[in-house]
């Protein structure tokens, strides 16, 4: 049965959908191993500090550098880099690069050291409510992890190359080296140095990111001397075309300045369960959103580069597919599995079951917003491949005004008794203290799908005929998605009967079994309804095994020749 319907789904396998199933999966890989890392660093922060103030100060002395990464680093960003260095030749990429770093460099020096010198401003006006010793150990670790956005920085100019290369295997682990920096420092310069071990460990974990490129870099002629400032007008004309992604990435972490802010305000160790259940749904969301979106963006810009809207946008809209294809599912199994997952990544040490349950509410409710996230990232990847710039800002302003005018809306409707008690009743918090933390995780989300929504209405109103393209996947993947969570829960109600959940082990596999069986029925249905994303994932995999059974085979044959003319 199998065999027959890959056997329909390679007929229309096209090389677009090969290449991107290629590219996409190999990035998908490595952000499986960078995310099974990050959840091994967070283990390992739960375990250490639970939900607590001092986690919440770690979180809250990322904002200004992350804040100064984006802003700064945009201007010179992959999306524009690479369309720039591919009208280039081998020595005019080597002249621009050149003087991109030096430009970049002299600049992002100069904003982190003013950033630095502010510090302490800075964070009294925004976080109030650390005072003393805990608004020292704050601006500390400000301090330290504003050499981040220099050396990230750097490191995304050279991900610009390796990526007009297609070493995506490379691109890909510099984040799976950034955490084990991070996890240095948990593991060893925390015990010596206390909280500030920790950001020197993000320190060690930007270096390592930075430099696992180095070595291609030089083989392929960059850096073999100083560089020099030598095109001071393209370095102008990049940061100018760059400038409104540069701010539509900063309303990003604005937003997250904001919600961090709030989040001071509640119980203790609720920026904690934030950023906690923010980097749990961060997992699927770079596995599958951005995976693929990263993986359309060389061919989409090649598209419009020939003048091809046609094709720019089948090419659009096969990604997209995809994005719902695993998202809508991932999301559903989510909602169900939330406590499970949790509890097995986080649960120890000091990271108790109030701070489980907590997290999994919020949790569930970022899940909620996966599909519109990477649907989002596919897109304004397509709006820059146009040099179209500013719908993605305008959006992007948008969805950050939004996501804080909800937040701060909803905190004040769950003053309401009687609201918030039937909402920690929806999400099983009920009774707990800082459950209002499940506000912001709320208003993000929705605000995520609104923008997302406003981009797909414009994109399809700027370049007709991509919804009809990608109605049915939507539809077809609520289907599976809802398939699947069914089957999930179904599977957890009868193993109850038979499994305990006092144990670790326990709560592992049972919720292993749950998910796995969810999964069988998720493709199932997507079998059932005759998929055609389930039909080409089929394909891809079956004429990648057939591909490599044929080279073994030509090797063979082509040895036995070898012989006989010997």
């Amino acid at each position: 049965m199998i065999s027959a319907f890959t056997g329909r789904a390679l007929k229309y396998l096209s090389s677009e959908v090969r290449g991107l199933h290629a590219a996409a999966y190999v990035l998908a890989a490595c952000a499986l191993l960078s995310s099974l890392l990050a959840m091994v660093r967070d283990r390992m922060l739960a375990q250490t500090f639970g939900a607590s103030t001092s986690l919440d100060i770690y979180y809250a002395g990322f904002r200004i550098p992350d804040l100064i990464f984006v802003a700064t680093g945009a201007l010179v960003s992959v999306y524009m880099l690479i369309p720039e260095l591919s009208r280039r030749s081998d020595p005019q990429q080597k002249s621009y690069i050149d003087t991109i770093i030096v430009g970049f460099s002299i600049f992002a020096v100069a904003v982190s050291a003013v950033a630095a010198l502010l510090a302490p401003l800075i964070l009294s006006l925004m976080f109030p409510e650390y005072t003393g010793a805990h608004a020292t150990q704050l601006i500390d670790i400000t301090r330290i992890i504003l050499l981040q956005p220099i050396i990230l920085g750097l490191s995304n100019i050279l991900a610009a190359i390796t990526q007009v290369r297609h070493r995506y295997a490379l691109y890909a682990l510099s984040p799976l080296l950034y955490n084990l920096g991070i996890i240095f420092g948990v593991e060893f310069l925390y015990p010596m140095w206390g909280i500030t071990g920790l950001a020197w460990g993000v320190v060690i974990g930007a270096c390592l990111h930075l430099g696992i490129q180095i070595p291609s870099i030089v083989g392929d002629g960059f850096l073999r001397r100083f560089p020099r400032f030598s095109e001071p007008k393209a370095l102008i004309n990049t940061a100018f075309i760059s400038l409104p992604r540069a701010l539509a990435l900063s309303m990003n972490q604005i937003t997250f300045f904001g919600l961090t802010a709030l989040a001071a305000t509640l119980t203790s160790g609720s920026i904690a369960v934030f950023m906690f259940a923010y980097n749990l749904q961060a997992v699927p969301l770079s596995i599958i959103g951005a995976s693929f979106s990263v993986a359309a963006f060389p061919t989409l810009a090649a598209a419009l580069s020939k003048g091809d809207t046609k094709e720019f946008i089948g090419h659009v809209a096969i990604a997209a597919r995809y994005v719902f294809f695993w998202s809508v599912p991932a999301s559903m199994l989510i909602l169900v599995l939330r406590a499970y997952v949790v509890r097995v990544i986080l649960g120890s040490g000091a990271f108790d079951w109030t701070d489980t349950r907590l997290t999994a509410a919020a949790f569930a409710l970022f899940s909620l917003s996966l599909a519109a996230q990477g649907l989002t990232l596919l897109l304004v990847r397509g709006y820059y491949a146009a040099g179209r710039t500013f719908v993605p800002l305008i959006v992007a302003v948008g969805v950050a005004l939004g996501t804080l005018a909800i937040a701060f809306m909803t905190l004040h409707v769950l003053d309401n008794d009687d609201i918030l008690f039937w909402v920690q009743s929806t999400l099983r918090v009920e009774g707990l203290q800082g459950s209002s933390v499940i506000a912001l995780a709320f208003a993000y989300t929705v605000a995520q799908i609104l923008g997302a929504v406003a981009l797909v209405i414009h994109f399809e109103y700027r370049f007709s005929g991509f919804f009809t393209q990608v109605w049915r996947s939507i539809l077809e993947s609520l289907f599976a998605g809802i398939a699947g969570a069914l089957g999930v829960y179904g599977a957890l109600m009868v193993a109850g009967f038979f499994v305990t959940t006092d144990t670790s082990a326990s709560i592992f596999f049972l919720g292993l079994g749950g998910g796995t069986f969810g999964i069988i029925v998720a493709m199932a249905a997507y079998h059932a309804i005759g998929s055609r994303e389930y039909g080409e994932t089929l394909a891809a995999i079956r004429g990648k095994l057939w591909r490599k059974a044929q080279v073994e085979g030509v090797t063979i044959v082509a040895s036995a020749e070898e012989q006989g003319a010997i």
